[in-house]
């Protein structure tokens, strides 16, 4: 297995590393036959270092140094526009749909009333 936190002990690598997989914590420790505080303690200690505040963090700093670029979120303005915009078609799209299969389901239901109310008659 090739290091990818050089910074922590090797016990501690495989511990943070497999969080960062999303393992929980009871997982790692019954993988590795240790106390949950252990596990616990060791994740502490690669935070601590690794200068990480939470596991998603953790997670975006294994997948950053494994592919070797340094993933983000900042988008040019034009960029945000097209996602926002093709979004924005999607979910018309979707309520068109839904708002018309709606109005055929009321249709229906009403065509079935007046049926039921004529065989009364």
């Amino acid at each position: 297995m090739k290091r990818v936190f050089n910074e922590l002990t090797p016990e501690c690598e495989i511990t943070a590393r497999m969080y960062a997989q999303g393992y929980e914590k009871k997982e790692i420790a019954d993988l590795k036959c240790r106390a949950v505080s252990t596990i616990n303690n060791q994740l502490q200690k690669a935070f601590e270092i690794l200068h990480v505040r939470n596991g998603r963090e953790l997670a975006t700093m294994l997948y950053e140094r494994l592919a070797g670029m340094k993933f983000t979120m900042d988008f040019p303005p034009i960029a945000r526009s097209v996602i926002a915009c093709c979004l924005l078609c999607v979910f018309s799209i979707t309520f068109y749909q839904d708002f018309h299969s709606d109005m055929r389901r009321a249709r229906r239901i009403r065509e079935e009333k007046i049926e039921f109310l004529k065989d009364m008659i």
